[in-house]
C-alpha cells in the first residue's frame, strides 16, 4: 500500500480581507457586521480621513474598538441595502436619482469608541444647538414654538432678517429643530431639518441606544418623511442591535 501525502497551502481565513464580516467591540458589545451591508468601518487608532496609515493594519478581534461605520436602509419595508443584491442596488440608485420628496432610503452613521466621550451624546448635541454661541448668528438661534409636531418639541429661528425683511426661518441656512425628552428633561432624540425649498430637504436625526451602549446614531432622510421619525428610529435601532455577536 502506498500512502500519498499532499502538501496543501494553508489559508488564513481569519485574515481581514477574507473574513466575511467586520468584527469588533461596538459600544461595549462584540459584533459581527457583514461586509455587504456596512461601509466605511473605522476603528480607534485608524488614521483620520485623508491621512495615510503609518503602521500595518492590525488583525481585528472582538476587542477592537469600532468608532464609526455606516449603512443604508429602506425604512418602509425594513430592508438594508445589500451591495451583492443587484436588484436592490438598482432600486436604491433609481430612487435617489428620481429625487422625490418621499424617498424611503435612510443613510445611517454610527459613532462609538473614542468618538463618544459622554454618557448621553444626543443631549449634548441638542443642548449645544439650542444654546449656540453668539458667534453663530441669528439664523442659528432658536425659540420654542407654541405647537408640538409629531410628538416633538419644535424650535425655530425667531425674528426678521433686517437685510431681506424676511423671517430668519426662511434663510437658506435655517433649520427647524425637533426634540424628544425623557422624564428627567434629557434630550434623547434630536432632529435638525432644513427649511430650503428643494425637492428633498434633508433631516438629520440623532439618538442613542440607551446607557448600556456607548454609541450614538445619525439617520439622514427627507423632511417629507419626518412624520415617520419613530418608525425610522425603530428600524435603525433594530439593525444596529442585530449586529451583536450571537455565538
Amino acid at each position: 500500500m502506498i500512502t500519498i501525502v499532499l502538501s496543501l497551502p494553508i489559508i488564513n481565513f481569519c485574515g481581514e480581507g477574507l473574513r466575511p464580516n467586520h468584527i469588533g467591540d461596538l459600544g461595549g458589545v462584540p459584533v459581527d457586521m457583514p461586509k455587504n451591508l456596512v461601509h466605511f468601518v473605522a476603528y480607534d487608532g485608524d488614521p483620520t480621513f485623508g491621512n495615510k496609515r503609518e503602521h500595518p493594519k492590525p488583525m481585528r478581534t472582538y476587542d477592537s474598538k469600532i468608532n464609526s461605520f455606516g449603512f443604508d436602509l429602506r425604512y418602509t419595508d425594513n430592508t438594508m441595502l445589500d451591495t451583492t443584491n443587484k436588484a436592490l442596488k438598482s432600486a436604491y440608485r433609481r430612487d435617489n436619482k428620481r429625487n422625490l420628496g418621499d424617498n424611503p432610503w435612510v443613510s445611517v452613521t454610527v459613532n462609538s469608541g473614542d468618538r463618544v466621550t459622554v454618557p448621553n451624546p444626543v443631549h449634548r448635541i441638542g443642548y449645544g444647538t439650542l444654546n449656540p454661541s453668539k458667534e453663530a448668528g441669528p439664523v442659528h438661534e432658536y425659540e420654542r414654538l407654541d405647537n408640538d409636531q409629531f410628538g416633538l418639541e419644535v424650535y425655530a429661528p425667531p425674528n426678521i432678517d433686517p437685510v431681506t425683511n424676511k423671517p430668519w426661518r426662511e434663510n437658506r441656512y435655517a433649520e427647524d429643530v425637533f426634540i424628544q425628552r425623557d422624564k428627567t428633561g434629557q434630550i434623547i432624540t434630536h432632529i435638525e431639518c432644513s427649511n430650503r425649498d428643494v425637492p428633498r430637504p434633508p433631516c438629520t436625526q440623532f439618538f442613542n441606544l440607551g446607557p448600556q451602549r456607548n454609541l450614538s446614531i445619525k439617520a439622514h432622510y427627507s423632511r417629507y418623511n419626518l412624520a415617520d421619525w419613530q418608525q425610522i428610529e425603530q428600524v435603525v435601532r433594530q439593525h444596529v442591535l442585530g449586529f451583536q455577536k450571537t455565538s
